[in-house]
């Protein structure tokens, strides 16, 4: 078997696992449109973590700025998404896309 054939399959094999961590952590408790509203500027991480349980941290803040801290959280379709940024522990800014 030639090397670009084995290194395709094992990238499908990849892509393949990736989107079905992603339908996965949709189906687990995805966060709605109106849970997105609920949340406002000066909230924790705490009641992020209440709406939904398809949040994850996205990856470690550099040491100057450990305070700081971003989530991106799933909708229903696994492709919905919204984005938190914390600073200090409390919600400074927030985007959403494609949440129902």
């Amino acid at each position: 078997m030639k090397k670009s054939a084995i290194a395709g399959g094992c990238i499908l094999g990849l892509l393949i696992i990736v989107g079905a961590c992603k339908v996965s952590a949709a189906t687990n408790d995805p966060l709605t449109l109106a849970e997105f509203d609920k949340i406002k500027a000066g909230s924790s991480e705490k009641t992020l973590l209440q709406y939904a349980s398809t949040c994850q941290q996205d990856g470690e803040a550099e040491p100057a700025h450990s305070d700081e801290a971003t989530w991106t959280c799933f909708g229903a379709d696994g492709s919905s998404n919204a984005v938190f940024f914390y600073s200090e522990g409390e919600l400074f800014s927030k985007a959403q896309t494609g949440l129902v």
